[in-house]
């Protein structure tokens, strides 16, 4: 049975954000941007234990075609949390305020 998928607040803007950035710069790349992270998801909630933890029970996929995108996630219960679609550029210090 796959996991439920539950999106923290902070994540779901990051990830409306970035999917608005990239369709700005390209007429499709937004769309195509989503996809990748939530089949990145779909892996995760598949075999979660694939992926490294970072941080505590948070876990990271990096995206294949956006490199500079991770994915963050925590497994809780039945549900798997996406914490943070982060880019690398970012002030890292935020993402582990975060992770904790």
């Amino acid at each position: 049975m796959s996991l439920a998928l539950i999106f923290k607040s902070a994540a779901r803007f990051e990830l409306e954000e970035a999917v608005a950035w990239y369709e700005e710069q390209q007429a499709g790349l937004g769309r195509e941007f989503a996809l990748e992270v939530f089949a990145a998801l779909e892996r995760a909630q598949a075999n979660p234990e694939f992926f490294a933890r970072v941080l505590g029970r948070a876990r990271k996929i990096r995206l294949r075609h956006f490199s500079k995108y991770s994915v963050y996630f925590a497994v809780k219960e039945d549900a798997l949390a996406v914490l943070a679609v982060f880019h690398g550029a970012r002030n890292p210090t935020e993402l582990r305020q975060r992770l904790k």
